[in-house]
């Protein structure tokens, strides 16, 4: 299914439903304003020589300007690329010349990144609105007269739709081309997984540069639903959005449904309207997972494990059963767990037993999985005889339930042990004093790496007395029947809040620099 297609079926179907919302804007557009609003857009792209294949790149938070530009070029036939508004002018260089767009569009936040970029392609600039010498306004932008007749350019299924981009947590983000059928089968498959139906109504908070974002938009698109955006996270925000817009669905990052449920405003709310919960990016401490129910009490409650190269790995609807399962595979695929590719040759019939660790690989064969990545300097060493080796470590229980515990590469090797950090972060974050924890490996001359704990609290740090905190920590985890002695923390730092990227992931490489960048209220060895 060509996605293009997919905004006019659902114009035909329900022209007049309100389908996009963008409250900063106050705008409401219903299908058949989103869709004449799109094919003005389309057909000014089409006289500026922008066609079938050609690249049209975004930079800046959710807004009406942003759905339209991807609805806009779905139509066109051309190749929607969204950059991630936070970046700096360096990571903007490097996504520039790595995707090669045609055009940019970029907003104010984005405004320095691009007076300061130094690519070596020449993408035409339109400003969403920032004053800039070098780039020309969108509403003049809007005023070129287009084609005398615009038809839509339905694409073959199979041609590139978006490119997204890895969220580079582990080097420099990686181009990922994704076909129009990739991201109807992903906009299927999270609608079924997820329960969502026709007119479903979402809060469109994740970034459409991210996986997340973009396939909860297109998921909307398909069932003929309201997709609200929120520009950025503010919880009183949030609540009046969710009372407003009836929001009956959620899928945020677990950072987003501590902030919400930490608030005031989320107390004093009714929210009642929300009837689906998911959530993805990393795991979900427990006590937030017994706040959603106790706040939401929904009927669907999802942790959607998967990635930008394949969008659904996994997904599990019984959270509360067995927090930090991600479940069995999704319905588009099959996951194995195989011997770590960091140990030797890629094997994807190198199974491991029951409990025991190894990488997840995920069939490619799957209709929402890529094909490569961009770049032909890139390593595909991840693609062999048909799987892709996520580079993420886990396990089945007894009941062949998925478990995710880290990546292969943020491995401990303390005394010649090996230690996932998130089989110890865990633990950590079971106790009441802990809000948040990351657990890494810092440099040591006689165990190679110590274990150390990075800790947030629950309570002011002002008044905590962080011997005795820590002490009970190790207490603690010494207690756990999960922990063995020698993977407990012998380190504890306490800090305010830890860097992350922009679905919630903690930074660990820069809790692994041996000249740490953070504010550290104690640290203590035990």
């Amino acid at each position: 299914m060509n996605m293009g297609l997919v905004l006019n079926r659902a114009v035909d179907r329900t022209p007049d439903t309100v389908g996009i919302v963008d409250p900063i804007a106050d705008v409401q557009y219903t299908y058949q304003t989103l869709y004449d609003r799109s094919i003005a857009v389309a057909a000014v792209l089409k006289s500026r020589g922008i066609g079938e294949g050609d690249r049209v790149a975004t930079a800046m938070r959710n807004r009406v300007e942003l759905v339209t530009l991807y609805c806009a070029t779905q139509l066109l036939g051309a190749v929607f690329v969204p950059y991630n508004f936070r970046v700096s002018a360096e990571e903007l260089t490097h996504l520039v010349e790595n995707s090669t767009p045609d055009i940019l569009f970029f907003s104010s936040e984005v405004a320095d990144a691009v007076a300061d970029g130094e690519w070596n392609t020449n993408p035409s600039l339109v400003s969403i609105d920032a004053d800039s010498e070098s780039s020309e306004r969108y509403e003049a932008f809007l005023e070129a007269s287009g084609p005398d007749s615009f038809e839509p350019t339905f694409v073959d299924p199979d041609k590139t739709s978006v490119i997204l981009h890895t969220g580079g947590t582990s080097g420099k983000p990686k181009g990922v081309p994704r076909t129009h059928r990739n991201t109807y089968a992903a906009a299927t498959a999270h609608a079924l997984q997820n329960s969502w139906s026709q007119g479903e109504s979402t809060l469109g908070l994740m970034s459409l540069s991210h996986t997340m974002g973009i396939h909860a938009l297109a998921s909307i698109l398909v069932l003929g639903g309201k997709w609200v955006a929120q520009r950025e996270f503010s919880a009183t925000d949030t609540v009046d959005l969710i009372e407003s817009e009836e929001i009956t669905s959620l899928y945020l990052v677990p950072t987003v449904y501590h902030d919400l449920l930490r608030s005031d405003a989320a107390n004093q709310a009714d929210l009642s309207s929300v009837q689906h919960v998911a959530y993805a990016g990393s795991n979900m401490n427990p006590s937030i997972v017994r706040e959603i129910e106790s706040q939401f009490n929904p009927q669907t409650f999802v942790n959607h494990y998967g990635s930008t190269e394949v969008y659904t790995h996994a997904v599990c609807s019984w959270v509360s059963e067995k927090p930090n399962c991600v479940g069995r595979a999704g319905i588009n695929t099959a996951v194995r767990v195989v011997e770590p590719s960091d140990f030797g040759q890629l094997d994807p019939n190198d199974t491991v037993d029951r409990n025991d660790l190894g990488e997840i690989i995920v069939d490619t064969s799957s209709p929402e999985a890529f094909d490569g990545y961009l770049s032909e300097t890139t390593d595909d060493r991840s693609l062999t005889d048909g799987w892709f080796f996520t580079g993420d470590l886990g396990y089945r229980d007894e009941d062949g339930d998925l478990y995710f515990v880290g990546r292969v590469d943020d491995m401990i090797i303390s005394g010649g042990e090996n230690i996932y950090p998130v089989e110890v972060e865990s633990v950590l974050e079971r106790h009441d004093l802990v809000t948040e924890a990351a657990v890494v490996g810092r440099p040591s001359e006689r165990w190679n790496q110590t274990v150390a704990a990075f800790v947030t609290l629950a309570a002011d740090p002002s008044g905590t007395d962080f011997e005795t905190a820590a002490t009970t920590l190790d207490d603690h985890c010494r207690e756990s029947e999960e922990l063995a002695d020698f993977k407990r923390p012998r380190r504890y730092c306490f800090i305010d809040e830890f860097t992350k990227s922009n679905v919630g992931k903690i930074l660990r490489k820069e809790l692994q620099k041996r000249d740490l960048n953070i504010d550290v209220h104690g640290e203590i060895d035990v």
